[in-house]
This record gives structure tokens, sequence and C-alpha cells, in this order.
């Protein structure tokens, strides 16, 4: 009787602890107090890739056509890398470097 009191007891400790955890875990945000500009005006928080999108009227934008272009140059000769090393496969041709541009 004392050993299945001791086991309830310790499943509910348990439990209990998984409950604090699991609501600490899934609270609300919201409930965290951010701090609000004097002015009234309302700043939206960073993003991940939000500050490195460049503005429209940057001169470093390349057309979409180009790009699909390298791409598919890119992808034909990594094909025609790994068709070389199936037709005959070496240790020299897996590790040669194709002559994409785009490779490190």
């Amino acid at each position: 009787m004392e050993m299945f009191l001791v086991a309830l007891f310790t499943c509910i400790f348990g439990l209990g602890v998984s409950v604090i955890g699991f609501g600490l875990a899934t609270r609300d945000e919201e409930e965290e107090e951010q701090p609000q500009p004097s002015n009234g005006v309302f700043i939206p928080p960073a993003q991940f890739f939000l500050d490195d999108i460049p503005s429209a009227d940057s001169p470093a934008r390349v057309p979409a056509d180009l790009l699909m272009l390298q791409l598919e140059r890119h992808v034909r000769l990594e094909q025609a890398a790994a068709e070389a090393f199936l037709d005959l496969p070496t240790a020299e041709i897996l590790h040669a470097r194709t002559a994409s541009p785009l490779t490190h």
C-alpha cells in the first residue's frame, strides 16, 4: 500500500511539473509588455530577412530570365558530370570540379 501511494504521489508530482512546463512553453507572447514609441507610431518588430531585401530602385537588380538561364546551365553541367561518373566511376571523376560558375 505504501509503495502504491509513493508511486501515485510521484506520478502526480511529475504531472504537475509537466503541466507547469507546458503552460510556460505555450503562453502567449502578447502577455509580455512590449515598449511602445512615445509619439504613437507603431514600428513592427524586425523580421529575419526583411532588412536584407534591396530597394526597388537598386541598380544591382538582375532580370529573372538571366537567373533562370544560369540555373538551367548549372543543372545541365551537374547532370553531365553525374552521367560521366555513372559511365566510368572513378575517384578522379567523383572529385572533379564542374565548369559551372555557380559552384564554390
